[in-house]
């Protein structure tokens, strides 16, 4: 993506975000916009530690207390979504920006021999995958808003 599509991506979620705060009555704070930037120049799957050692090296003052907080509003907004890849993180979920992002599925990989430490996240996009979504839709009568769908695995030697 260029640099000046970037921007306005980046201009138009601070809007969504400005119009959500004010909705709901929150304090429409620097540190939010500041954080929700920073998330959007990411291109990978981040935790709150994570995010709040980019912070810290990029010499924001933010407590993790405001970035645990921050990241429920973004979660409600549908700025970004939570994710639990496998048992080592069930303490530590996983978050991605979704505001622009198509519904996408995961394979989780572990390393070999390890109690399911994870090695790589790859994210893919299968269209059939949403011929069974509409298959679904049209067997109950529904419409399904979103889904979530993880494969676990190790490499093949």
């Amino acid at each position: 993506m260029d640099t000046i599509q970037k921007e306005k991506n980046i201009a138009l979620i601070k809007d969504v975000l400005r119009n959500y705060l004010l909705e709901k009555g929150f304090r429409n704070t620097p540190e939010r916009y500041t954080i929700l930037e920073e998330i959007y120049n990411m291109d990978h799957h981040f935790n709150v530690d994570d995010l709040y050692l980019l912070m810290m090296q990029k010499k924001y003052h933010v407590s993790k207390a405001t970035i645990y907080n921050t990241i429920e509003i973004f979660l409600d907004a549908g700025l970004i979504r939570k994710h639990q890849f496998g048992e080592k993180t069930l303490t530590s979920s996983s978050y991605e920006k979704s505001y622009f992002d198509k519904q996408h599925d995961h394979l989780v990989i572990y390393k070999k021999d390890s109690d399911k430490e994870i090695e790589e996240i790859i994210e893919f996009c299968d269209p059939r995958i949403q011929g069974i979504k509409e298959a679904i839709e049209e067997a109950f009568g529904v419409k399904i808003d979103s889904h979530s769908l993880y494969f676990y695995g190790t490499k093949n030697d």
